[in-house]
């Protein structure tokens, strides 16, 4: 699908439709997927008993396992396997966004407290460490050894991740490249894994398991370019989240980093004045949002994620056309046309 394509494809999708059709053919799963979650979250452990369905709510949309599923289900699939193996990848996903939040001190994700507000930082830890080490129990468990290696690899790299995150920190001199790098690592690798178990679970060759894991890789990249824009463009009340959080954060992302490399001496030195003090009064956003509009910077950034996204689409073509086949590609258009 070419990117021309790929835009009137996007058109043609109502954006708040788009996650409830592409999960639709895995519905029963996903249901499955809540029921396994919950059952993880049943431990012995006071704590973990008390936030459980508060970790349920946190970890949202279930993207990563829809992708997983829908890919799985292309192939010759075991279905217990397949939702036991989405668990994995969703226990792993929550876990990650917990100590985001806590080194991020963030106060609230998906209109919820985050677990570092509701208790601190040292419980926060912890329990997602809890979390991150029961996935790979469960794994090890489950007995499923082409997964264990996936899995552990993906982990290194997203801790890699956020070792990246703390070193680019208030960095002001961050590069394109370095930004990709780090979201590469932190982001775009677990969107990978997603796909690529996707593939073993379904019995693909590893050719094709191979492409999956791009596939996942490129949608994981045009899913947070997306995300990164919204840090300027998006509404608090539907982000569940304050807008501007990565620049209060000390992040430097896409948007910035362009406005940065094109604009003149003056507004220049604004933008790395707000980066430094990582906060704007409501007059600074308004000229910080004129800057980025005229600059180019969120049609450069928009236009990156719809590159990515046509990248993915274009790693689809080996699968048989079916219903499963259009949910991904409508969960490529979801990644860059979603209101949040």
């Amino acid at each position: 699908m070419s990117l021309s394509n790929l835009e009137s494809f996007l058109r043609s999708v109502q954006a708040d439709t788009q996650l409830q059709e592409f999960q639709e053919p895995v519905r029963s799963e996903l249901e499955a997927l809540d029921h396994a979650m919950a059952r993880f979250f049943d431990s012995p452990l006071g704590i973990l008993r008390g936030v459980s369905e508060h970790l349920l709510g946190v970890s949202g949309k279930r993207f990563r396992p829809t992708v997983l599923m829908l890919i799985a289900k292309m192939g010759d699939d075991d279905p217990e396997d397949t939702v036991f193996a989405a668990s994995v990848i969703e226990l792993i996903h929550t876990a990650t966004l917990i100590h985001d939040d806590t080194i991020d001190r963030s106060a609230v994700r998906r209109g919820l407290p985050t677990l570092n507000a509701l208790f601190n930082d040292q419980v926060s830890t912890i329990l997602g460490d809890y979390i991150y080490t029961k996935a790979f129990v469960e794994l090890i468990d489950r007995e499923l050894p082409k997964l264990v290696p996936v899995v552990a690899r993906t982990t290194y790299r997203m801790t890699v991740g956020e070792v990246l995150a703390i070193e680019q920190k208030d960095d002001i001199d961050i590069t394109e490249e370095d930004y990709f790098h780090l979201l590469n690592e932190k982001t775009a690798s677990l969107m990978g894994a997603s796909a690529q178990i996707g593939g073993l679970l379904g019995g693909m060759d590893d050719a094709q398991v191979a492409e999956l894991h791009e596939f996942g890789e490129d949608l994981g990249r045009a899913y947070q370019v997306t995300d990164d824009l919204f840090d300027f463009v998006g509404d608090a009340d539907q982000l569940g989240k304050g807008v501007a959080s990565d620049l209060h954060a000390g992040k430097i992302t896409l948007p910035l980093i362009y406005a940065m490399r094109q604009e003149g001496s003056t507004n220049r030195r604004f933008l790395r004045d707000l980066a430094r003090r990582k906060s704007c009064t409501d007059e600074e956003w308004v000229r910080l949002g004129r800057i980025l509009e005229e600059c180019g910077a969120l049609d450069y950034c928009r236009d990156r994620a719809l590159g990515l996204a046509d990248s993915a689409l274009a790693r689809l073509a080996f699968l048989p056309e079916g219903v499963h086949r259009t949910a991904l590609e409508k969960a490529v258009a979801y990644a860059v046309n979603r209101v949040h």
